[in-house]
């Protein structure tokens, strides 16, 4: 009589192992399907600007006589609202001018007011340049003449600038040894937040 595998121990051994296996090949498969899943992120990403923009401008002159005339000045700002520029001419005598600029925080970033600095295409040292500085209040800009400045309320920088905020900055430029036409530059400087 021909005996039946079934009942055979080694087979239920084979068996039992085969499933095992099985199980263990799959739940391996289906961890690592579960770990090696991709996962998409869209996005876009940008770099923070930091710029800093003469926004307003204006030159006071002394209340003296025909001082425009006499010493005839024509300024503008530069195209990238970056520096203001003042060509000057017959600078002799007691030859003072204001320099006042409204900046504000045109980026994207805070960032500090740090500076106003003013270049000339002379020597510097013929000049005495003061510069105040004042964070945006408009009674502080509009209706100014030269015999206002300085004003009170004055601070130290750095000023910190948020985005949009401005700042007024008034510089007194005041000669002090004789020279010829000279241009002025006023730009001002900032350092990015920390």
């Amino acid at each position: 009589m021909r005996k039946y595998r079934r009942n055979n121990p080694i087979n239920k051994t084979t068996g039992i192992a085969f499933i095992l296996l099985m199980l263990t090949l799959s739940t391996a498969g289906y961890s690592y399907s579960l770990w090696s899943k991709t996962m998409t992120i869209q996005g876009n990403i940008g770099t923070a600007k930091a710029e800093l923009i003469i926004t307003s401008d204006k030159l006071l002159i002394p209340d003296i006589d025909d001082f425009n005339s006499t010493h005839p000045i024509h300024y503008y700002v530069t195209s990238d609202n970056l520096t203001l520029v003042a060509d000057c001419e017959n600078i002799t005598g007691e030859w003072t001018i204001i320099i006042g600029l409204i900046v504000k925080n045109n980026g994207t970033m805070p960032i500090y007011l740090t500076n106003t600095a003013i270049s000339f295409n002379t020597s510097a040292s013929n000049f005495q340049v003061t510069t105040y500085y004042y964070t945006f209040d408009s009674s502080k800009w509009d209706g100014m003449t030269f015999g206002d400045i300085p004003l009170s309320g004055d601070v130290s920088p750095p000023i910190q600038l948020d985005l949009n905020y401005q700042a007024i900055t008034w510089t007194v430029i005041h000669l002090t040894t004789p020279t010829s036409d000279t241009q002025i530059m006023a730009t001002p400087e900032f350092q990015p937040y920390p």
